[in-house]
C-alpha cells in the first residue's frame, strides 16, 4: 500500500540519510524534506502528506510540540520520531507516536516501520485509531519534561525541567545548575530559552534563565537595578534592566521598591 511523507530533521546529513533509505521501498514516496518546525508546517500545509518522519531534537521547537501542531490539523499525518536517545524514543512511542527509529538509522529497523505502516494504511479503522491514539495523547502529555545534559564526556542524563535552579551562559555551551549537581548544555542559552519558555523560566540577563519558581527573593539594588536570590543556592543572578517590568508583572510584584 502506497505512502506520501516528508522527512524533517535539521541536520543535513541524517535528514539525506533517511531519505536515501526510505527511497529503497516502493511503498514510500517522499514528497519533501524540511530542516525546521516552521517549514515541517508549512510543507505539510501544502502537501498533506500520509506520513511525517520527524527528529525529536531540533534547535527552535522539539519535534513533540511540532506533532502537537500537526495533530490539529483536519485528518492529521501518522508521525514517526527519529531520535538519537532511547529515553527520548521510548517516551515517544509511549506518546501515542506510530513508531520511533534511532540514529544511526538501520534499513532493516526502518523496514519494521513500513510495514507497520502499510498494514495500517490498508486498514482505515486502524489508521484512525491510530490518529486518534497519537491526538489523545499528546493533548494529555506535555512533553519530554527533561533536558539532555551532561555531567561527564560522553555521559548523557536527563533532568526534569523542575529540578533546573537556573541556567549560566558558559564557553561553548550552558551551565544547567540543579540543588545537588551541575550539568553542560551542548548548546546556546538562546536555544534553552525557546525549549523552556513555557516551562515557567524566563531569561532575565544575557547570561542567566530562571526557573521562577526556584526564585527566593528579589533584591534591589543601585540605579533600579535588580538582583535573584535562587533557592538554595549562596549566588545572586543580576537582572537586566529591559526585563525588570516584565519580571515584576510575571512575579505579581507591585511595590516600587
Amino acid at each position: 500500500m502506497l505512502f506520501s511523507a516528508i522527512v524533517v530533521d535539521d541536520e543535513p546529513y541524517a535528514r539525506e540519510e533517511l531519505i536515501y533509505i526510505l527511497s529503497q521501498f516502493d511503498s514510500c514516496r517522499i514528497i519533501g524534506q524540511a530542516a525546521n518546525a516552521k517549514d515541517c508546517i508549512s510543507l505539510y500545509s501544502k502537501f498533506r502528506p500520509d506520513v511525517v518522519f520527524l527528529d525529536i531534537e531540533m534547535p527552535d521547537i522539539s519535534g513533540i510540540e511540532v506533532a502537537r501542531q500537526l495533530v490539529k490539523f483536519i485528518n492529521p499525518p501518522l508521525i514517526v520520531f527519529a531520535t538519537a536517545y532511547d529515553e527520548y524514543a521510548i517516551e515517544a512511542f509511549e506518546l501515542g507516536a506510530l513508531d520511533y527509529i534511532l540514529k544511526p538509522f538501520e534499513e532493516k529497523r526502518i523496514a519494521k516501520t513500513i510495514m507497520r505502516i502499510q498494514n495500517l494504511k490498508s486498514n482505515q479503522s486502524e489508521w484512525n485509531e491510530a490518529l486518534g491514539r497519537l491526538s489523545e495523547f499528546l493533548e494529555k502529555k506535555k512533553i519530554f519534561k527533561k533536558l539532555p545534559v551532561q555531567q561527564r564526556a560522553g555521559v548523557i542524563s536527563f533532568v526534569p525541567y523542575v529540578d533546573i535552579l537556573y541556567c549560566e551562559a558558559s564557553e561553548g555551551g550552558v551551565k544547567v545548575i540543579t540543588l545537588k549537581d551541575e550539568y553542560y548544555f551542548d548548546g546556546t542559552l538562546t536555544e534553552l530559552e525557546v525549549r523552556l519558555k513555557d516551562e515557567g523560566f524566563m531569561r532575565v540577563h544575557k547570561s542567566y534563565i530562571v526557573n521562577l519558581k526556584r526564585i527566593e527573593a528579589v533584591l534591589p539594588w543601585f540605579k533600579g537595578t535588580y538582583w535573584l536570590v535562587i533557592e538554595g543556592k549562596k549566588i545572586q543572578i543580576p537582572v537586566s534592566k529591559s526585563i525588570i517590568k516584565e519580571l515584576k508583572e510575571v512575579l505579581g510584584i507591585r511595590c516600587s521598591c
